[in-house]
């Protein structure tokens, strides 16, 4: 069997309907991910343009017109930081907050169709072993 294959199709399938999303939204691939980084980062702490810079090795000007691009689909907002007003937070909206929780929804509804509690608690025990193996031999 090869589980690297079948992780990499599911993988692959995930984007896809992201991807599917993102279409529906107007936005493409790459602010696509820039969006996604922000509603998943900024739930752990402030977001701001340096962090997209170096998260995905961008210049500056390039993140700047991506991010104006999704401030006028009024999926973020750029607010001044409360402790330096030079610095702008970048938060998500109300809109691409809803859009992000119906995707998630409606894909984990697909993908756990016809698969009972104990056999997903089985798949997470698993793979969460896996994810912990490579780590392992990454470190050395």
């Amino acid at each position: 069997m090869d589980i690297g294959k079948i992780i990499n199709h599911l993988s692959s399938r995930l984007r896809s309907r992201s991807q599917e999303v993102h279409t529906t939204l107007g936005i493409g691939s790459a602010q696509g991910k820039i969006l996604n980084f922000i509603l998943v980062e900024s739930v752990l702490h402030p977001v701001y343009q340096k962090d997209i810079e170096k998260e995905f090795s961008l210049r500056p000007p390039t993140v700047t017109e991506m991010l104006k691009s999704l401030e006028a689909r009024e999926l973020i907002l750029r607010i001044p930081d409360e402790q330096d007003g030079r610095f702008k937070q970048i938060v998500f909206t109300e809109k691409a907050a809803a859009v992000k929780d119906k995707e998630i929804h409606e894909t984990e509804e697909l993908l756990l169709r016809g698969i009972s509690e104990e056999e997903l608690k089985e798949f997470i025990r698993i793979t969460e072993k896996m994810l912990q193996n490579l780590e392992c031999s990454e470190r050395g």
